[in-house]
């Protein structure tokens, strides 16, 4: 097998309890390198290459991507502020707040939100509610998973869609990804169900609630290697014009503190490019160039420009922090090891 080593550290997690199986796409200049699983998708239930899979965070890359085909069009500026364009955002000192501020991670929104909101009632919360007490915005970084709603507001106000069949629409189904969503319809969901993985100790994993609650911030889901090949048509300019992809991915961030993951991180508008805790990098030998992101403790997906690498691994187990980070970063070393760019 020509990923022998990125395979068998996938392998050895499975020996350890890490996990019960897992995907593996890998592309390069285009060409599928690989596409597999191994394992389990569930108790007795083997994983497959079709089998259902939760993005978690790594949907961001997509709601982000979203807008960006709207600032392409020319509809709004980075540095409007939020209210400008969301009147009611600006309500509890959020006059201040850009739209580059929600991409970078530096608006400091505080999350009143609940799970299994409805997509109207998160975006009213989050326009009602203030500030982190102290925040300037732009001023100081800390991951801030909430302000994807805001993201995804504005998507539907510019296009005049619903976020997620915009997304269906004019992400997904032009790339041919027919079994992703941000949001699982509840008709498909129950012609989906025998392919759903379920992420063992993880309550709501591959319930219907879950998969059909349509969140911007983390409810993305379908085969990893969808994931993958979205990075695949960045890389290829098929999803957005060369200099909108190299502006959302170059460095709007560099070396700055973030206080939520306590590391220092490198962003760009929407996708991480670098980071000193390397469970939120892209191992031992990525380029500088590199950008994507990770997914809770079970996923990563990035694309690498300096070797025109894409690559998306989902693993269906939530081991501690730590060893997560020893499992992403072991994992994509290997894997780049293995394809002769190390």
């Amino acid at each position: 097998m020509r990923l022998q080593r990125a395979n068998a550290m996938i392998m050895l997690g499975i020996e350890r309890g890490w996990h019960s199986g897992a995907q593996l796409f890998v592309a390069i200049g285009g060409e599928i390198v690989a596409d597999i699983a191994v394992g389990n998708a569930r108790p007795a239930i083997p994983m497959t290459t079709e089998t259902i899979v939760e993005w978690a965070s790594a949907t961001k890359a997509v709601t982000c991507g979203a807008l960006a085909m709207l600032w392409q069009r020319g509809l709004f500026d980075l540095d409007d502020p939020v209210c400008r364009h969301i009147p009611e955002f600006a309500t509890a000192g959020k006059d201040r707040v850009t739209i580059r501020h929600l991409l970078t991670h530096t608006a400091g929104l505080s999350d009143p939100t609940k799970d299994l909101m409805r997509f109207d009632q998160a975006v009213a919360a989050v326009c009602a509610a203030p500030l982190k007490e102290g925040w300037v915005p732009g001023a100081r970084c800390a991951y801030n998973s909430v302000a994807m709603w805001v993201v995804a507001e504005l998507v539907q106000r510019f296009s005049g869609e619903p976020f997620n069949a915009f997304v269906r629409r004019h992400i997904f189904e032009p790339l041919n990804l027919t079994d992703s969503w941000i949001g699982i319809p509840p008709e498909r969901f129950r012609d989906y169900v025998g392919r759903v993985a379920v992420i063992p100790g993880v309550r709501e994993s591959g319930t219907e609630a879950w998969m059909t609650w349509g969140r911007p911030t983390g409810g993305g889901f379908g085969p990893i290697r969808d994931l993958g090949r979205f990075y695949v048509a960045l890389l290829e300019h098929r999803l957005l014009p060369q200099p909108i992809t190299e502006a959302m991915t170059t460095r709007h961030l560099c070396s700055v503190y973030d206080e939520r993951l306590e590391a220092t991180v490198d962003r760009g508008l929407g996708f991480v490019l670098g980071s000193s805790y390397r469970g939120h990098a892209y191992g031992a030998h990525a380029s500088k160039r590199a950008y994507g992101h990770g997914g809770r403790q079970w996923c990563v997906a990035f694309a690498d420009p300096e070797y025109q690498l894409a690559a998306a691994v989902y693993w269906n187990g939530k081991p501690d922090i730590e060893t997560h980070a020893d499992r992403v970063h072991e994992t994509l070393s290997a894997l780049y090891v293995d394809l002769d760019l190390a």
